[in-house]
C-alpha cells in the first residue's frame, strides 16, 4: 500500500515538475540571441533551453506543449547555430522522431475519423496545430540535408504536404501562413518523380507562398521563399522577387527574432549578390 501511494504521489508529481522544466526552457529561449554575432547564435543558450525541454518531455511525454516547445528548439540549434551538416542531419533526424511519436499520441488517443469530422476533433486538442507545424518542419529540413531521390524514396514529400495541409485545416493563420509557407516550399523544391511525387506543383508553389506572404508581408521566411520561387518558375515577375530580396537584405531584425531575421536577412543578400 505504501509503495502504491508512493508511486501515485511520484504520478501527480510529475506533470508539475514538468511544468516547472517547461518554464525554465522558456526562460532560457527567450535568451537565445545572447552572445549572437548577427545572424550566428552561440550554442550555449539554446543547449540549455534544449535541456530544460528535454527533461519536460520526459516527466510528461503526453505534454503537447513540451513537445512543441522542444521542436522549435531543436529547429534554431540546428539552423541558427552554425552547426555542421552532419549535426543538423542527426538533429533533424531527432526531431522527426519526436514529432511523429506526439502524433501517434493524439491519433491513438482518438478515434479517427473521415474529414472534416477528424479536423473538427483536431481542433479541439490544444496545440495540436502546433506540432503538425513543427512535424511539417522537421520532415521538410530533414528531407533537404538528404539526397532528393532519398527523401522521396522516405515518402518526405507526401508527409510535409499531408502535415502542412492539416495545419491549414486546424489554423491557416498559424505561425503567419506558416501552413501555405511550409506547403509551398514543398512545391517548389521537390523534384517531380514519377510514382513518387507526379503531384508536385510549381503553380500551387506559387499560390501558396503568396497566400503565406499576404498574411504576413513583414514575415522574412515569407519574403525569401516566395522571391526564390518567382525566380525559379515565374521568371517574368524577377523584378518582383528582387524588389522582395532587396527589401529583406535591408530589414532590420525584429525583437522577437534578432537572429532568425537576420539570418534571412543575409540570405537575400547572397542571392541578390550571386544576380548581379
Amino acid at each position: 500500500m505504501l509503495a502504491l501511494i508512493l508511486l501515485l504521489g511520484l504520478q501527480a508529481g510529475e506533470p508539475a515538475a514538468s511544468a516547472e522544466a517547461l518554464a525554465r526552457g522558456d526562460e532560457r529561449y527567450a535568451h537565445r540571441d545572447e552572445g549572437a554575432s548577427g545572424a550566428r547564435a552561440d550554442p550555449s543558450p539554446i543547449e540549455r533551453a534544449l535541456a530544460e525541454y528535454r527533461r519536460a518531455l520526459a516527466l510528461d511525454p503526453d505534454s503537447i506543449e513540451a513537445r512543441c516547445r522542444l521542436l522549435r528548439a531543436i529547429f534554431f540549434r540546428a539552423t541558427f547555430c552554425g552547426a555542421p551538416e552532419d549535426e543538423q542531419r542527426r538533429l533533424f533526424d531527432e526531431a522527426r522522431r519526436i514529432a511523429d511519436e506526439g502524433i501517434r499520441r493524439i491519433e491513438k488517443s482518438r478515434r479517427r475519423l473521415k474529414d472534416p469530422a477528424w479536423i473538427a476533433a483536431l481542433k479541439e486538442v490544444p496545440d495540436a496545430a502546433h506540432l503538425y507545424f513543427w512535424a511539417a518542419v522537421s520532415w521538410g529540413e530533414g528531407a533537404q540535408r538528404r539526397s532528393r531521390l532519398t527523401a522521396a524514396r522516405e515518402g518526405a514529400g507526401g508527409r510535409i504536404r499531408d502535415l502542412a495541409q492539416t495545419v491549414i485545416d486546424i489554423d491557416p493563420s498559424l505561425e503567419e501562413g506558416g501552413g501555405y509557407r511550409i506547403l509551398g516550399r514543398l512545391h517548389d523544391l521537390s523534384p517531380r518523380l514519377p510514382l513518387l511525387s507526379g503531384w508536385v506543383s510549381r503553380k500551387a508553389a506559387l499560390e501558396n507562398l503568396r497566400r503565406a506572404y499576404g498574411m504576413a508581408p513583414h514575415n522574412t521566411v515569407n519574403q525569401l521563399f516566395l522571391a526564390e520561387a518567382i525566380l525559379r518558375h515565374e521568371p517574368s515577375h524577377r523584378e518582383e522577387a528582387i524588389e522582395l530580396l532587396r527589401r529583406l537584405a535591408n530589414t532590420t531584425p525584429s525583437a522577437a527574432y534578432p537572429v532568425e531575421d537576420a539570418h534571412y536577412a543575409e540570405l537575400a543578400r547572397r542571392r541578390l549578390a550571386e544576380l548581379r
